[in-house]
């Protein structure tokens, strides 16, 4: 700095003295400390629940290396009735479950986070968790990181409900629960914020992710370093030999985006046979474990999340004909299981099938290029590929296997797999594992045209149709204007309901053509490529609902509403 003389001077540093009171204001402003001490609690919300169902096992088969050496430890008659044993015992609690007055209240963190208050009933949320570690500890063919995200996002809505916060805030903190409970049970934080994000939040927003990321980081560290926990994969390290093996690599996604249809198809028909059955629900469940019990009779491996067939196959020495045994088996265990209402994880059985996409990938490789690819890093892009392909949610899926094998090297393959598998299922009108919060694709706002909003099908009439046919759709769409077309849907206008509800009184023949004076030849409209904002400054003005979208050659093709402008923009007012 210079002062009046012209001499350099140093500027003057004040000192304030911090008080409580501005710590205190600090602390419960910023919703970074919130979300890091959500993803402590989380952790060891997770942690208890793992340990559990650990605890379980011990003392219903004693000490064991995993559920899958514990089946095939057992003579055929226990592996058919222990798991149908627990899906009793699990229906019975699911069942006591329902009957709470608050079962619903809080329902699943998907709709607490995306949709609801942001409050988890903690005797429901208790009452699921204890439900599917009899469902799990017995042997179904289930992951458990659906209770464990469940618990983890309890703890961020018992946070919030605590600090009385706004609806938007306690929708954030049990997302960040999510976020962190994810991060716990694949060992991937950034994956897990990710795919809180992308899937449940549909946002990416700095404001939604960091807290997200922040909680996953925090439940991350508390479970690695501070308890020792591993990651649930063993990854094998592996390099790629060349550019041809990306290319190689890459295709599995074509494979893995043909294959998801079937999937989900099996699982959404087993939940449909499931549902038809006039029966309780501890029966239900009970059937669901015995046909996995029956199954694992001819393989013990369908038992439990598949953890150790996964790192089995990742070790190789795996025949085509033995994958696709324990894939058409374990899909099957999976729909009983899931169809049948058990609480679980459905996450951890679509990386199962991935795997053995990417494994049979890999050896169909070895067969016509011998050495080209290595059969992990096949495995690996398959998860990837499938998961993508089933999620919907391709950049969480290239995060989430990256962190699994810390490989940067497979990052390229990776991403290429997961964009057409992604692409494939979507072109094929396959909808997320996850429906409950499908309602579109999301994107962000600055990008949005018209096109990307539109409703096709919308009511149309011409000039020359009669009065009582006009009448007639009126009564039919209750819409307040119905759009005016030419022969070759040229876009001509509108007509009013409330102008013609005036004017049907003075028609004395009904089947002569509508009065033409009440088209509205200056109707607001708008272009296929109109950006967002210009869809807001056209609605400013237009007090209706509704604008019809027009092509370049004036042609109709669909209408927007308002509400999907306006919702367009929920992510950020949630955050704010």
């Amino acid at each position: 700095m210079i002062d009046n003389e012209g001499k350099m001077t140093h500027p003057r540093f004040s000192f304030r003295p911090i008080s409580v009171e501005s710590i205190r204001t600090l602390f419960t402003n910023q919703t970074l400390f919130v979300a890091a001490l959500i993803g402590a609690l989380a952790a060891l919300a997770t942690i208890g629940f793992r340990e559990g169902i650990f605890f379980v096992e011990r003392v219903v088969f004693g000490p064991n290396d995993g559920l899958v050496s514990v089946a095939t430890s057992l003579v055929w008659w226990q592996r058919l009735v222990s798991p149908a044993i627990g899906g009793v015992i699990a229906g019975l609690i699911l069942a006591y479950a329902r009957r709470q007055p608050d079962f619903h209240a809080g329902g699943d963190y998907m709709e607490a986070a995306a949709l609801g208050t942001g409050d988890l009933g903690v005797k429901p949320s208790l009452l699921r968790a204890i439900s599917a570690t009899a469902t799990i500890a017995s042997g179904g063919a289930i992951g458990r990181e659906g209770p464990m995200v469940q618990l983890a996002a309890l703890a961020g809505s018992l946070i919030g409900r605590w600090a009385d916060m706004p609806v938007p805030r306690r929708r954030l903190f049990v997302a960040c629960g999510a976020a962190a409970g994810l991060a716990t049970a694949y060992n991937a934080p950034i994956a897990g914020a990710i795919f809180v994000a992308e899937i449940v939040l549909r946002s990416l927003l700095i404001e939604t992710l960091g807290p997200l990321l922040v909680a996953a980081f925090v439940s991350n560290i508390v479970v690695t370093e501070i308890f020792g926990y591993a990651p649930v994969y063993d990854m094998p390290v592996f390099a790629l030999s060349s550019g041809g093996s990306s290319v190689v690599l890459a295709t599995i996604g074509i494979f893995a985006g043909l294959v998801a249809p079937a999937y989900l198809f099996v699982l959404d028909r087993s939940r449909e046979g499931f549902k038809h059955l006039r029966t309780p629900l501890w029966v239900k469940l009970g059937l669901g474990g015995l046909i996995v019990g029956a199954i694992s009779i001819l393989e013990p491996g369908v038992w439990g999340n598949g953890y150790s067939v996964v790192n089995s196959i990742l070790q190789g020495n795996w025949l085509w004909q033995s994958l696709l045994a324990i894939l058409a088996m374990k899909l099957l265990a999976v729909a009983a299981t899931t169809g049948s209402g058990a609480v679980g994880g459905i996450f951890t059985p679509t990386l199962f099938v991935g795997a053995i996409i990417g494994a049979l990938c890999g050896g169909l490789s070895h067969l016509l290029w011998p050495e080209l690819i290595l059969i992990p890093a096949a495995i690996a892009v398959g998860m990837g590929a499938f998961l993508s392909a089933c999620t919907h949610a391709p950049l969480m899926s290239v995060l989430m296997l990256f962190e699994m094998t810390g490989n940067y090297g497979v990052v390229v393959p990776l991403m290429a797999a997961c964009i057409v598998a992604y692409s494939i299922s979507r072109s094929l009108h396959v909808s997320s594992i996850y429906p409950v919060i499908h309602t579109g694709t999301q994107q962000s706002a600055a990008l949005t045209i018209a096109r990307d909003l539109l409703h096709k099908d919308p009511p149309t009439v011409s000039i020359a149709l009669s009065t009582r046919e006009l009448d007639a759709q009126f009564v039919k769409w209750r819409w307040q204007h119905i759009y005016v077309t030419d022969e070759k849907n040229g876009f001509l206008g509108a007509v009013s309901l409330h102008d013609f509800s005036a004017a049907f009184k003075n028609v004395s023949d009904l089947d002569a053509p509508w009065p033409s004076d009440l088209l509205i030849k200056t109707y607001p409209h708008v272009t296929e490529q109109a950006p967002i904002w210009t869809l807001m400054e056209v609605f400013a003005r237009h007090p209706g609902e509704r604008l019809p979208v027009l092509n370049s050659n004036a042609m109709l093709i669909g209408y927007i509403t308002k509400t999907d402008v306006v919702m367009m923009f929920r992510d950020v007012v949630a955050t704010t």
